[in-house]
């Protein structure tokens, strides 16, 4: 996708070409053997794998995705699993004890013939009783000294006022509006990366500036000189010259200091050891840039930025709901399996000596009135809500003024380069003339001074002016959600 359009008749930076060539800094004047060698290209790469804002942005997508997830298994069945031992030390049960277990001796009495029927009647059911209730309390699990219990629980909610598919929407919101932030945090680290190195590149046309006009003040110098001891020129020409070439060693100094500093910058953003040597290989197109206006803000307005309020709101809006389904009860089934065990000592017991249990059971609970604590969370529920629309409504506002004022720079941009350009060229040919009428002895050094001054100047606007242009067009990119680029580079 592209809006540019690069007309060949008008060309309004033919600078950029001996601007960014891949020449050594001020900072690295002769390259060394570790120079590290980087294009825009690398730096942008470089930082987005290395950027400590961008994994944070990834860390907090990653999370937002396991909310996710877990909202989703609020949904699903929950199994539940446990195994228990408990050994009685005393139990309430000590003193009560069991019956003793029938008397065998006393069979025969029961099929004696001698008796009459009624007394082994009376024989045989004492003798049953006795066995059954002997047997009946050592079943029971009363009073055992060691006890295994096993736990399968199986839980399926079935309804719950909307409130899980409320939570799975607004998590599912909430990772989407992550997501975007992510992306305009790798958007803002591209364009933070494209200008500080554009800047670098601008500190070190600067440097050289003010290295070139030196040189020009030096040579000028010599003239003077010359024209001194041919009689031709006077002192005070010699002194103004001397002092003009003094006042250019502090502009030096000052613009090497910056063109270091932009580098230190640069490094900073793509991570990179103060004392690294570097070279910056990228160059750029020198050809004009036509902006499309309607594709820039159709971009804008599908910005990540945007987008991730769009998603907040629709995530409070879910909230919303999560409170207010807090009215409606909840029902699920529930499904148990349970084994016991009592065997005479610790040691586990057996397969068969496990005892089942199964049961299964529907379950519904509601809480009509919990101190107005669910009026409560309606009510903050709705006021993030109202928050979050109008957070929207801000950040629409802005987006809409920084579109605006970034055209509005791009356009006074353009015009000034094209300006800045004209005014060089005269300033150039001014110096040649005053230079030429200071030879023939029709000018004086003040106005040599004055017109070397003038290109100086001229030739330091216009890299300002070039600035200036480079970061309204970064603002049109970033507007764009950094899904544009207007300057093309070339590598080398």
């Amino acid at each position: 996708m592209s809006a540019v359009h690069r007309p060949g008749l008008v060309r309004l930076l033919p600078v950029l070409l001996a601007l960014c060539g891949p020449r050594p800094v001020a900072a690295q004047a002769a390259p060394q053997s570790d120079t590290l060698r980087l294009s825009l290209a690398d730096a942008v790469s470089r930082a987005m794998s290395r950027s400590e804002e961008i994994a944070v942005a990834r860390a907090r997508a990653d999370q937002a995705g396991a909310q996710v997830t877990q909202a989703t298994a609020l949904a699903l069945p929950q199994l539940a699993t446990g195994l228990t031992y408990s050994r009685a030390i005393r139990t309430i049960f000590d003193a009560a004890a069991a019956p003793e277990p029938a008397d065998t001796t006393q069979i025969p009495l029961a099929y004696d013939d001698r008796r009459t029927p009624y007394q082994r009647y009376d024989t045989m059911s004492e003798l049953l009783t006795q066995d059954f209730l002997s047997g009946l309390f050592e079943g029971l699990p009363f009073g055992r000294r060691n006890t295994y219990v096993a736990l399968f629980q199986l839980n399926q909610p079935l309804f719950a006022g909307g409130r899980i598919a409320g939570q799975r929407r607004y998590a599912q919101h909430l990772e989407t509006a992550a997501v975007d932030r992510l992306a305009e945090t790798e958007a803002d680290m591209v364009l933070s990366v494209r200008v500080a190195y554009l800047n670098a590149l601008l500190a070190r046309r600067l440097h050289e500036i003010a290295l070139q006009s030196r040189r020009t003040t030096e040579d000028h110098l010599s003239q003077v000189e010359a024209f001194r001891e041919a009689g031709t020129a006077s002192e005070f020409d010699v002194l103004r010259a001397r002092v003009d070439l003094a006042n250019r060693d502090p502009l030096v100094v000052q613009s090497e200091n910056a063109a270091r500093v932009a580098v230190l910058e640069l490094k900073r953003l793509i991570n990179l050891p103060a004392e690294q040597p570097l070279a910056l290989t990228s160059q750029f197109s020198a050809d004009s840039i036509v902006i499309d206006e309607q594709l820039v803000r159709r971009l804008m307005d599908d910005r990540p930025l945007l987008n991730a309020a769009r998603e907040t709101v629709a995530a409070q809006e879910a909230s919303v709901r999560i409170a207010q389904g807090a009215w409606f009860p909840t029902v699920a089934v529930q499904g148990n399996l349970g084994f016991q065990a009592y065997p005479s000592s610790p040691v586990p017991p057996g397969f068969n000596d496990w005892r089942q249990d199964w049961n299964v059971a529907l379950t519904l609970s509601w809480i009509p009135f919990d101190g107005f604590g669910r009026k409560g969370r309606i009510g903050q529920a709705q006021a993030q809500l109202r928050e979050a629309k109008l957070q929207q409504a801000l950040l629409e506002e802005a987006l809409e003024l920084q579109y605006t004022a970034a055209l509005g720079d791009f356009r006074t941009a353009t015009a000034s380069v094209a300006a800045r350009r004209e005014t060089v060229a005269l300033a150039e040919q001014t110096l040649e003339l005053a230079d030429l009428r200071f030879r023939n002895g029709l000018a004086t050094q003040l106005e040599v001074s004055d017109a070397t001054l003038q290109l100086d100047q001229a030739r330091v606007n216009e890299v300002e002016a070039l600035a200036t242009y480079v970061k309204a067009i970064a603002a049109l990119e970033r507007l764009a959600g950094g899904r544009l680029t207007f300057l093309t580079e070339i590598q080398p």
